[in-house]
């Protein structure tokens, strides 16, 4: 039992490893070039602003959470940053429809079918389920074996949530790193999706999957978080409405 355990921690510090060396150092380029030509390219441009977006929330929740003595201060802000995600999907459903009423309209009265619309709609539909990943768990929205768990008072809740947030941190880094990987290797080369005629670039939707990873890396250690206060006695407030595109 020792020895699967052992087993166990070498393979979650492989995966903290991993995730530090691919997370943390290559991302160092984007900054440099940013610097060098802030104008040079919009999406690098992006992400830098993505990473600084983390950096500020996490810093004023901070902030928050000391001035005011309180972690529901500190989970604030970073809910916050997470719920704008979540806002920008919804607002790219109204794009997807759009893009889709004139694709319909250039095929089918003008006779005219475009090369794009294909490729910008499961792209465009891929970013809105990305971005609501972590926005959905913040509003408890993902599926549970609810008859079940609706049961138990609220501090069992809260271990039967932590004891998942355990096995998943560990994968969540895994695939964080991964999926950095997959978009950078995209980014490097220019690799377009040899989809369609139009044939776009494809690593700027492949950023997609890396901010709606590590927007639900931190959305789950707020959940653990929470779920610690729970157990220690502390009031958690409920998930805020949900809200529609204002």
């Amino acid at each position: 039992m020792l020895e699967v355990f052992s087993k166990f921690l070498s393979f979650v510090g492989d995966i903290f490893d991993f995730f530090a060396k691919t997370f943390f150092e290559e991302p160092i380029y984007f900054f440099s070039r940013v610097l060098e030509e802030p104008l040079s390219s919009f999406y690098e441009l992006i992400f830098v602003l993505f990473l600084l977006g983390v950096a500020a929330s996490l810093a004023w929740g901070v902030v928050a959470g000391v001035v005011n003595r309180s972690m529901i201060r500190f989970i604030q802000p970073v809910e916050t940053y997470v719920r704008f995600f979540g806002k920008v999907g919804a607002w790219v459903i109204t794009i997807l429809v759009v893009s889709m009423v004139y694709e319909v309209i250039a095929r089918y009265v003008f006779k005219a079918p475009t090369k794009w619309a294909f490729e910008v709609a499961y792209m465009l539909m891929g970013t809105v389920f990305m971005f609501g990943i972590a926005y959905s768990l913040q509003m408890r929205r993902h599926i549970r074996v609810d008859f079940l768990f609706d049961q138990v008072n609220d501090k069992t809740k809260a271990v039967i949530d932590l004891a998942g947030y355990v096995v998943l941190v560990p994968m969540l880094l895994w695939l964080t790193a991964g999926l950095w990987d997959y978009f950078h290797q995209a980014y490097k080369v220019d690799e377009t999706s040899g989809e369609s005629a139009w044939n776009p670039i494809i690593w700027p939707f492949k950023f997609t999957f890396v901010i709606a990873f590590v927007l639900l890396l931190l959305q789950v250690m707020l959940e653990v978080l929470k779920n610690i206060l729970t157990l220690v006695g502390r009031k958690v407030p409920p998930p805020p409405s949900v809200e529609g595109l204002n």
